[in-house]
């Protein structure tokens, strides 16, 4: 809880010192104070000897002594510091007492050092603790001189007494009003202390909190911050500008930024240094950055650095790396640009597949009503196949580009596993090959959210390529689980593997290898794992082969969804 300056006077806070425990630095002040009373009181010793009571003297110093090291004892263990430091301030009162008296009473010079734990008193325990000194100081000094006058009156010597004349009962009262006067000073001056102190401790405080709230910003904000003074010397680095740069914040503070930007930053560190140096600030630029050989767009904002005179001590610069958002934004023009080939494309296909219908089917009343012998029974028989091959094709186009809205629903991974494996075994039995097909699910009660009609045609899709690829000969084996948050289906063949060449453009529509392939299958694939937010890796097996990997998000809403074609883009 904070406390307000007027409240923390009240409650008379113990003081914190540069040299730690204020017990031992009141104990250095009183080692001091005694050594002088013992210096005078040795002097009086010599210069008036008759008023000097020696051994009392002697008792009372050592007293003081006595005290200052069962005082220092007492700092060294936890014992309560308020009442440590009382207790020195009483007993320091108590021996100057028994020192005005040994020492003549009115007539000594010692009075005036009950000011010095008064004034102590003041300034470690606040305005009450001086007040209560300068009263206990007023006692010991009125009541040991009108003790020793009232000793003497009963004793029968008052003809020659000395302490009831005028001089000595004036420097009596006059000392115990010192002493209520310094007491009252010295306690108003010291409740002004506290209540600064309590002011400068809120500020202290306050600021502090300023700070952190500002370095917890500045740590934790994803844009990078970077600062530099007005010689071009970096001040201030927060983690994601390390990030995006590449940099260390402990090597590079206070290094110059020209130095460390070569190498592929020079652009930067030159924008930078240049609103550092008197240039225009710079809002919303861009530039590329190289950091270990990668190249990075920023967008950053550079502004000048002003000290409390406004004059200009630098700069500031905010900047975000923009690769994803680069990315993001080339995918939606190139998706926009393949909607806009698609829509064209398919109008194109929707109008040579009515044509081509009617060639073939006259093409087959031909071939039943004429009887061809040699090369035209040949040339017609091609005929027929071609244009069966342009029908597949111009199918396969529609197929990609008008794909349906996905409709997500839970099925039975085993139950779906074993209808995919039944068409993948008929498709290898129609091609004459020998492909042994082995299909699992981990677990075997696992069930699987998806659109089950699209993640049919995906597998079929890796499984017609993987054995085009092995030449029907050869082993294709599938496995679908599922981990943490997500789907993994894998499926891997014992072919030649991905070439090179094609491993950039292997989802690209109508990039393709084969003589008769139409460039749609892995494409198909990608579009429709991006479909159920997903994404396929392909690899090469280390024993020979590839190996695709589609993985995609297992939601945890068994709620049916269905996501519209404008989401399928890719």
């Amino acid at each position: 809880m904070t406390l307000s300056p007027e409240a923390e006077v009240r409650s008379e806070p113990e003081t914190d010192f540069a040299t730690g425990d204020p017990n031992l630095a009141l104990l250095r002040q009183r080692m001091a104070l005694t050594g002088v009373l013992a210096l005078v009181t040795t002097g009086m010793v010599f210069t008036d000897p008759l008023r000097v009571v020696v051994p009392g003297a002697v008792s009372a110093l050592g007293l003081g002594a006595t005290s200052l090291a069962a005082c220092w004892a007492g700092a060294l263990v936890p014992l309560n510091r308020r009442l440590l430091l009382i207790m020195q301030l009483a007993v320091d009162v108590l021996v100057i007492g028994l020192l005005v008296n040994f020492t003549g009473g009115p007539f000594s010079i010692l009075p005036l050092a009950f000011c010095v734990p008064i004034l102590l008193g003041a300034y470690y325990h606040g305005p009450r603790a001086s007040m209560a000194l300068a009263g206990l100081a007023a006692i010991f000094t009125g009541g040991g001189h009108f003790g020793l006058a009232l000793g003497w009156l009963l004793a029968g010597q008052s003809g020659s007494l000395e302490y009831l004349q005028g001089w000595p009962v004036m420097v009596t009262a006059l000392h115990m009003s010192l002493f209520v006067i310094v007491g009252l000073v010295s306690g108003s001056l010291a409740g002004r202390l506290l209540r600064q102190r309590g002011r400068t401790r809120l500020g202290v405080d306050a600021l502090a909190r300023s700070r952190c709230e500002v370095n917890n910003i500045l740590e934790n904000i994803r844009s990078g911050l970077l600062t530099v003074d007005s010689a071009g010397c970096i001040t201030r680095l927060n983690p994601a500008a390390e990030t995006i740069l590449g940099l260390d914040a402990r090597r590079v503070l206070g290094r110059s930024l020209e130095g460390i930007a070569r190498g592929g930053m020079e652009e930067f560190a030159a924008r930078v240094l240049a609103v550092a140096k008197g240039g225009q600030p710079l809002a919303r630029g861009e530039l590329i950055i190289q950091c270990a050989g990668v190249e990075k767009p920023l967008g950053l904002n550079a502004n000048p650095l002003r000290n409390d005179h406004g004059v200009r001590d630098g700069a500031i610069v905010i900047f975000t790396d923009l690769t994803r958002e680069k990315a993001m934004t080339a995918r939606i023009r190139e998706a926009d640009r393949m909607a806009a080939v698609g829509e064209m494309a398919a109008s194109i296909a929707h109008e040579i597949r009515n044509p081509l219908a009617s060639i073939r089917g006259s093409v087959e009343l031909l071939a039943g009503e004429l009887d061809l012998e040699g090369n035209l029974d040949q040339l017609l028989s091609l005929v027929l196949k071609e244009s069966g091959r342009v029908n597949t094709i111009i199918n396969d186009f529609l197929a990609y580009s008008r794909m349906r809205p996905t409709s997500l629903r839970r099925f039975s991974a085993e139950e779906f596993l074993g209808e995919v494996e039944l068409q993948a075994i008929q498709h290898v039995v129609a091609n004459g090959g020998k492909v042994e097909v082995d299909f699992r699910c981990e677990p075997a009660d696992l069930e699987v959210r998806a659109d089950p009609s699209q993640l049919t045609q995906l597998v079929l899709n890796l499984v017609i390529n993987a054995c085009e690829a092995m030449e029907y000969a050869g082993k294709i084996e599938l496995t679908l689980a599922k981990g943490s948050d997500s789907y993994l289906l894998e499926i891997s063949d014992t072919g030649p593997g991905i070439d090179a060449d094609m491993a950039e453009d292997l989802y690209t529509p109508f990039k393709t290898t084969k003589e008769k392939g139409t460039g749609l299958g892995l494409a198909m694939v990608a579009r429709i794992a991006a479909a159920h937010d997903g994404q396929v890796r392909a690899e090469n097996r280390p024993g020979g082969g590839a190996c695709f990997k589609i993985d995609w998000p297992a939601t945890s809403t068994a709620d049916d969804q269905t996501v519209e074609p404008a989401d399928l883009c890719v």
